[in-house]
């Protein structure tokens, strides 16, 4: 059986500066709680909260006697601007990238005109996004965006996980929709790399794996791209879920497995992947 994996996998940029942030606080002795998830992966949640590293989901919840580490996918401004009027002591870990995109979206909403954001309205990075803003829209179907009226100017940006072909469909239909478009690629660099990578590697073997929890979007992004390349793709958490038999014996079936990861799964899990399919 060959193993290949995916040229680009597992933790982004804006994953790694989260953890070392935290991890820094923590080797000094600080009091740490995350407001939310600080990145969307159990196993690494786990290992935090292992740490004494606990999450709050409410600012009922919060600890005055700790720092507020700000998760990857940030805040609405009005929780922060709660959270600076209290006082209360902030680590934000932020991705530089999803802050990049609510400042264009602040800066958007000042000037005037239909914002639009492509994603999921559900989504922590789009519920803080759309905040910056006044009057925000979020769509994410190409019936979505062929169902908008018909508007003189209108700014669109993505979540930084969508799908860049989906984004690139979303586009076009807006070209349509008014007489000035302005374009955000706001879809992190990661996100784009690690989808090319899975479109490369999928039509080369027999099977294809993708690690990542599965709330977590640019995971669920890279396993429909797979998916709709290789139709004999699955995604997993963790390692112990190959041990499923009805998954072993159809991965038994494969000559070539490729493996791909999302953004926030640790390079431990990818290579614990790799290591349990080359003992098959």
């Amino acid at each position: 059986m060959k193993i290949s994996v995916a040229e680009q996998a597992g933790f982004c940029f804006g994953v790694k500066r989260a953890l070392k942030l935290i991890n820094e606080y923590h080797r000094q002795g600080k009091k740490i709680q995350t407001f939310g998830p600080l990145i969307h992966n159990t196993p690494v949640l786990n290992k935090l909260a292992a740490r004494g590293i606990d999450q709050v989901s409410s600012l009922a919840g919060i600890d005055k006697d700790k720092t507020l580490c700000i998760r990857t996918h940030g805040i609405p401004s009005s929780v922060e601007g709660r959270l600076k009027r209290k006082g209360v002591p902030i680590l934000d870990a932020t991705c530089p990238l999803v802050k990049k995109g609510q400042k264009i979206i602040e800066r958007l909403g000042q000037a005037g005109g239909q914002v639009l954001i492509v994603g999921d309205k559900n989504h922590p990075e789009i519920v803080a996004a759309r905040s910056y803003a006044r009057g925000v829209k979020i769509i994410n179907s190409l019936a979505g965006a062929r169902a908008l009226p018909r508007c003189r100017e209108i700014s669109v940006v993505a979540q930084t996980t969508l799908n860049t072909e989906f984004f690139k469909e979303v586009v076009a239909i807006l070209l349509d929709k008014t007489e000035k478009l302005h374009v955000f690629n706001t879809i992190c660099r990661a996100t784009q790399d690690r989808q090319e990578a899975v479109r490369k590697l999928a039509p080369k073997v027999d099977a294809l794996i993708v690690v990542g929890s599965r709330i977590s979007s640019n995971t669920k992004k890279l396993f429909n791209i797979a998916r709709g390349i290789n139709k004999n793709s699955l995604q997993i958490e963790t390692c112990a879920d190959l041990r499923d038999k009805k998954t072993l014996a159809r991965l038994k079936k494969s000559a070539s497995i490729g493996i791909s990861a999302g953004a926030s799964t640790s390079p431990q899990e990818l290579d614990n992947v790799k290591k349990f399919l080359q003992k098959l």
